[in-house]
């Protein structure tokens, strides 16, 4: 386990070609997202050389706009490297928000990281 920013942490392991975080962080620090979050999330990336990646949001108990602007960022520095990001284990109301800003097509609540990981074809296979 790591810590990337007072109170948020981070536990890390791979799983083929997927990076699994889980993050973490008390109830009370959720809305005091750091506004460079996807910024620390993305250097632990690319630190490992993995461009797929699947955060664990089950300790989340609600993802605030602030969290969810930093969320969207990371996919978008991701995608910019050819990569991927997905959110697995939100519970009911932590995906609340993610549906109230329309983003289902971009991040399906996946049941935990097997069901991301199962799930993935690669578009070019070696």
């Amino acid at each position: 386990m790591q810590e990337i920013s007072p109170g948020w942490t981070v536990h890390s392991y791979h799983e083929g070609d997927w990076l699994c975080l889980t993050l973490s962080t008390p109830v009370t620090n959720i809305a005091q997202t750091p506004v460079n979050l996807a910024e620390l999330i993305d250097s632990l990336i690319r630190r490992s050389f993995f461009n797929r990646v699947i955060v664990n949001l089950e300790s989340m108990l609600y993802l605030p706009a602030k969290l969810m602007r930093q969320l969207i960022l990371l996919k978008d520095k991701l995608e910019q490297r050819a990569g991927q990001l997905a959110l697995c284990a939100m519970n009911d109301k932590a995906y609340q928000s993610v549906t109230a800003l329309g983003l289902e097509r971009a991040f399906p609540n996946y049941e935990g990281f097997r069901a991301v990981t199962a799930g993935f074809r690669p578009v070019q296979p070696r």
